[in-house]
């Protein structure tokens, strides 16, 4: 591999991001820059115009702070080498639309976008269509790796979170509070223009330390950890979750939960623009539901139930609905008692997606030093025990339907769901 190659990205959230020897082959592989036709946010643009950002914006930007924090931390050049490298590759396992067919992959596979990411990385699994490899002529990530000399796995293991030996390693990138946040919180809030995730990163830069071996924040720093636990919860209820953008996003996966004998790799392949285009072709119903997410002609909330209104029976039926079995025999049943047409009711029980798309979301169990002593968060500030309690998103249960039949779903859905 030919070293002392440079390269320099002009980013609008960090500024200048240098690339140099392989994190400038990593930046070329075919499986970074497909991340380019990824939007960060999926259909999150149709609420904020803004959000037309990218998985690539955000890897760069995670490459970038991974660093500094290597950097602030005094790591030796193999870690923070390791580190950089699983930074930059955490997210090229996103299919389109980044999280939103998420749940169709794990229903028919058991897999997700982390462990497509690791099959990535270790070659056993490729991003290109048929045709395209040859088109190319690019080394793919692994090659990459391998000429390099870097451990693959340790870097599949810090994406995990599993690096056992050196904790400190995987919680830079996977943690309470770590790069993949840091960057995200706070690209998120400028390109959708919300205020939420404006995080001092400097400051937090500046209190990070290593304990026994774990990362930790030093005392001082406990204002700006309660900036950014305050932030992702705020920016996950008003922005990633919110109910426009959501309905949307379950559009798109009952168009392709829709289609027989269904082949889930063959779409999560695809780039944003392909998987619009090549539904048009599967069927009146696929080709209806994409033309109603271009022109913005969503479906409407028939149903909803909150948290604060549960009920013992609603919190079975919730439990209930999340196996998807049983949820589609319920949105077929609601479908047939008020003859709408297939596909047309949806029903969203989205806890258990949250918790795939951030399992961090109620974590505050950062460690803090203090003289010397290592306290938790909550020893400083009641803010951790609300983040907890937050409940987030607004909804339980939701159902939504073509406009048409929303007066109807809304009347009927209560009886028919508990029947």
């Amino acid at each position: 591999m030919v070293m002392d190659s440079y390269k320099v990205v002009r980013d609008s959230i960090h500024g200048d991001i240098y690339f140099r020897d392989l994190f400038v082959h990593l930046l070329d592989t075919p499986e970074v820059q497909r991340l380019y036709n990824i939007k960060q946010l999926g259909f999150a643009h149709l609420v904020f115009p803004g959000a037309h950002h990218t998985r690539l914006e955000h890897s760069i930007g995670v490459y970038k702070i991974a660093y500094q924090i290597s950097e602030t931390l005094g790591l030796d050049e193999e870690e923070k080498i390791v580190v950089s490298c699983a930074a930059l590759l955490h997210d090229i396992g996103h299919g389109p639309f980044s999280h939103t067919l998420e749940s169709i992959l794990l229903e028919k596979f058991g897999v997700d976008h982390i462990d497509l990411t690791e099959k990535l990385i270790l070659g056993e699994y490729e991003v290109f269509e048929p045709g395209e490899k040859s088109a190319v002529d690019s080394r793919i990530v692994s090659d990459v790796l391998t000429e390099s000399g870097v451990d693959k796995k340790e870097i599949v293991r810090i994406i995990r979170g599993k690096t056992y030996k050196k904790p400190y390693l995987s919680q830079i990138l996977n943690s309470t509070v770590d790069a993949d946040q840091l960057d995200y919180l706070t690209r998120d809030a400028y390109y959708t223009g919300v205020a939420y995730g404006m995080i001092d990163v400097e400051r937090l830069l500046n209190t990070l330390t290593i304990y026994n071996d774990n990362l930790a924040v030093k005392r001082k720093g406990v204002g700006v950890i309660e900036n950014i636990l305050m932030a992702r919860g705020l920016m996950y209820s008003s922005v990633y979750f919110h109910k426009t953008v959501r309905i949307a996003e379950l559009m798109l996966s009952k168009a392709i939960e829709e289609i027989p004998e269904i082949e889930p790799f063959e779409f999560f392949r695809m780039t944003d623009a392909e998987i619009i285009s090549s539904l048009k072709n599967f069927g009146s119903f696929q080709h209806k539901i994409v033309t109603r997410l271009k022109y913005r002609r969503l479906f409407k909330q028939a149903y909803s139930l909150s948290a604060l209104d549960m009920r013992d029976k609603d919190i079975t039926l919730a439990k209930d609905l999340e196996n998807i079995d049983f949820k589609r025999e319920k949105e077929r049943e609601l479908e047939d008692i008020l003859h709408i047409p297939r596909g047309h009711v949806i029903i969203d029980v989205p806890y258990p997606e949250l918790q795939r798309a951030e399992p961090r979301i109620r974590k505050t169990d950062i460690h803090v030093v203090d003289d010397e002593d290592l306290k938790t968060l909550d020893d400083f500030t009641p803010i951790a025990g609300a983040i907890r309690s937050r409940v987030t998103p607004d909804w339980v249960i939701m159902i939504v339907t073509d406009e048409k039949y929303r007066n109807v779903v809304s009347k009927k859905a209560e009886k028919i769901l508990f029947n």
